[in-house]
């Protein structure tokens, strides 16, 4: 019991821990501190067979696992988004959102969207319900240096997002991010992903909704075989006939990794960037006083 005669000053990134009623969750929390636990030696298998072939490409989950500094719990070998996809949507936000300087990413788990958005933007809250979870993310965006720009949410969702974050930030946020868990490994069993049936742990219509009361621009990565015509019904039902939902296929290494849906007007309203003929001549004088690098969005840049 001598890990709890040590408090890792680590903890005063955390939120959600205080309380009679979070004992054990900060107990738990200094544990993991005290043992270094679920450090990933990256030259050992996992013992579940079942993790080898995420344990075998691991170099895509983080590419500086092999340095011995990430931290990952069983499930987090498969949940974590690939590191390349990760910065492609971090970038992919950051062009759309110039001007923005706070991201919230719900269902963090290892931190691997979060620590993409921390090198961009200036606070990325981050929420999860497991604990250990919350601390492999932490321990991780160290091994990024990202640490600093970090807050991590313990609890449930939705009231973290509303209650929690809100205490936190006191605005709203320029973009929330979020991977649901869609159920395990087994989602591609499926022809059709069912986005209101497998979705965890809530229906995508009670995410959106959720969301959309706090932020009008979200982004979801949700598995590639999911039911587009859902997702537009979804969309239209909560948002109204002339809201649109853009969908962008994304690809690692050659192979599909999911679908990365986006909401709100700066995702696919570009006209501030490519203005109309009507607008060309009126808008001349400002484009003239914007460098390339203003207006251009490089793909290069995006990867």
């Amino acid at each position: 019991m001598s890990w709890l005669l040590k408090t890792p000053k680590d903890l005063g990134c955390f939120e959600g821990i205080d309380g009679i009623n979070n004992i054990k969750v900060r107990h738990r929390l200094k544990k993991h501190f005290f043992d270094d636990s679920y450090r990933i030696n990256p030259y050992q298998r996992p013992n579940d067979k079942k993790l080898f072939k995420f344990w075998k490409n691991r170099a895509t989950i983080f590419k500086l696992i092999n340095n011995g500094n990430i931290y990952l719990t069983d499930e987090l070998w498969f949940s974590v988004t690939p590191e390349n996809l990760a910065q492609f949507t971090a970038n992919y936000v950051r062009h759309c959102l110039p001007n923005g300087n706070c991201i919230v990413d719900v269902f963090c788990g290892g931190g691997g969207n979060t620590i993409q958005f921390a090198r961009l933007f200036e606070k990325v809250y981050g929420i999860d319900s497991n604990i250990d979870h919350l601390y492999c993310a932490y321990k991780n965006a160290e091994c990024y240096n990202s640490a600093v720009k970090l807050k991590l949410i313990y609890g449930d969702w939705e009231e973290s997002l509303k209650k929690t974050l809100v205490k936190n930030l006191g605005k709203t946020p320029d973009c929330i991010f979020a991977s649901p868990p869609w159920g395990g490994v087994d989602y591609l069993r499926q022809d059709t992903y069912d986005l209101e049936e497998h979705l965890q742990p809530s229906p995508l219509s009670k995410i959106l909704s959720v969301f959309f009361s706090v932020c009008q621009n979200v982004v979801l990565f949700l598995p590639r075989n999911s039911d587009l015509d859902q997702l537009s019904s979804i969309t239209h039902d909560l948002l109204g006939p002339d809201e649109k939902c853009k969908v962008v296929y994304v690809k690692d290494n050659g192979y599909m990794k999911g679908i990365l849906a986006f909401w709100g007007r700066p995702f696919y309203d570009f006209s501030e960037y490519y203005p109309t003929e009507i607008e060309e001549e009126e808008s001349h004088e400002l484009n003239n006083k914007r460098s390339s690098k203003d207006l251009e969005i490089k793909m290069e840049d995006l990867y």
